[in-house]
C-alpha cells in the first residue's frame, strides 16, 4: 500500500513539474510567469520526501511525530560524544578563563560565561536510535567538569534546570535548533541569579509577569532550510506585562551588526555581552535591568571578534554566550595569545 502511494505521489510532482511547459506550448512569452522559482521545486521535492518517509536531508534528520535533529555545526558530534578534549586543552581553557575572570576583577568586573545546550543535548530521546552514542560524556560535559574540579565555576549550566522544565513545557522548537521563550526565561533566571550575587538590587521578573503568547504556524529555521512546509510550528513569545524603561538601537559598523541598550536608571549596572542567535530573545529581559548595554554578535561580518569592547567601554559585567555547538571557538575566544 504504502509502495502505490510513493509511486502516485511521483506521478503527481512530475505533472505539477509539467504545467509551466503545456503553458510555455500556447504562450512562448510566459517563460517568467511560468516557469518556478528556485525555492518551488526544491519545495515541492523536500515535501514529497518527507510524504514517502525520507528521514536524512541536508543538515537535518526527520524525527518521531516530525521533530527534526540538527546534524550540522558539529551538534551530532557532541551528541555522539566523539572528538573530545584532551587534558592539556581543558588545562589551557582553565588557564585561560581563571587569569581573564582575575584581570576583570581587578577592574571591578564580573565575568559570567553561559552555554546554551544543544538540542540535542536536552532531547536525546528524540534523537533516532539509529544514531549511535560511542562516549560516556560530551565536550560540554568534560569542560564543565574541568573546570569544577581545577578552576573557575562561573560557567553557568543550564542544563539540570532545562531537563527538568521540559517535562512541563516544551523547551526547544521541534522544527528549529533554539530554544523557544521558556528556554529563555530559563536563561534570563539563570543570568539573573548571578548578578545578584554581586549587585543585590537586581531581581528577575517572575514568569507570572509575562503573558504567554502563541503565534500563527509558520516555518522556523530548520524546516526552512531544507525547503519543508509541511511542518509549521507556532512561535511562543512571552509579552511583558509591566512597563518597558530601556530603549534598543542598531548600528552597522562595517559588515557587523552592534546593539545597544539604555536605560535611565543609573544605579544599574553597566554591560558587554558577546552572544550568538540564542540570546536574540534573551537581550530584551537583561536589558531591563541593565543602565547601559553593549551587545556584540561573535559572528557577525564574518570571523571571530574579541575582547576590545570589554577595555573601551569598562562595564561592570561582561557576559560571554557561545551556544554548545560552538564550544570550541569559547575556547579559542579567551585564549589571550588571539
Amino acid at each position: 500500500m504504502k509502495e502505490r502511494y510513493s509511486y502516485f505521489l511521483i506521478v503527481v510532482f512530475i505533472g505539477m513539474l509539467l504545467i509551466p511547459l503545456r503553458t510555455l506550448v500556447f504562450d512562448p512569452n510566459a517563460i517568467e510567469e511560468s516557469f518556478y522559482s528556485r525555492e518551488r521545486p526544491i519545495t515541492m521535492i523536500s515535501n514529497l520526501r518527507l510524504l514517502i518517509g525520507d528521514q536524512v536531508f541536508p543538515s537535518a534528520i526527520v524525527g518521531k511525530r516530525g521533530w527534526l535533529v540538527y546534524t550540522a555545526e558539529g551538534d551530532i558530534e557532541a551528541y555522539q560524544r566523539t572528538a573530545l578534549y584532551t587534558d592539556d586543552e581543558l588545562a589551557h581553557f582553565q588557564q585561560n578563563l581563571d587569569a581573564l575572570a582575575a584581570h576583570y576583577a581587578e577592574q571591578g568586573i564580573t565575568l559570567l560565561v553561559i552555554v546554551p545546550p544543544n538540542k540535542n543535548t536536552i532531547y536525546p530521546e528524540r534523537v533516532p536510535t539509529q544514531i549511535p552514542v560511542f562516549g560516556s560524556e560530551s565536550k560540554l560535559d568534560q569542560v564543565l567538569a574541568y573546570l569544577h574540579t581545577h578552576g573557575y565555576e562561573q560557567l553557568i549550566d543550564l542544563r539540570p534546570t532545562l531537563l527538568t522544565a521540559k517535562s512541563e513545557h516544551q523547551v526547544y522548537y521541534a522544527t528549529d535548533t533554539h530554544w523557544n521563550d521558556y528556554g529563555v526565561y530559563i536563561a534570563y533566571s539563570a543570568l539573573m541569579v548571578e548578578l545578584q550575587k554581586t549587585y543585590p538590587n537586581l531581581v528577575a521578573h517572575p514568569i507570572s509577569d509575562f503573558k504567554i503568547v502563541k503565534r500563527k504556524p509558520d516555518q522556523l529555521d530548520l524546516s526552512k532550510n531544507m525547503g519543508i512546509t509541511l511542518l509549521p510550528e507556532s512561535k511562543i513569545q512571552f509579552a511583558p506585562q509591566f512597563d518597558l524603561n530601556t530603549r534598543y538601537k542598531n548600528v552597522n559598523l562595517g559588515q557587523r551588526r552592534l546593539m545597544f541598550s539604555y536605560n535611565p536608571n543609573g544605579d544599574l549596572p553597566n554591560l558587554v555581552m558577546y552572544y550568538d542567535s540564542f540570546f536574540f530573545s534573551v537581550i530584551p529581559l537583561i536589558g531591563e535591568h541593565i543602565h547601559k548595554g553593549y551587545y556584540i554578535q561573535n559572528y557577525t561580518g564574518g570571523g571571530l571578534w574579541n575582547l576590545s569592547w570589554v577595555e573601551e567601554q569598562h562595564p561592570d559585567v561582561v557576559v560571554v554566550e557561545f551556544s554548545e555547538r560552538y564550544l570550541d571557538d569559547l575556547l579559542h575566544f579567551v585564549d589571550p595569545n588571539r
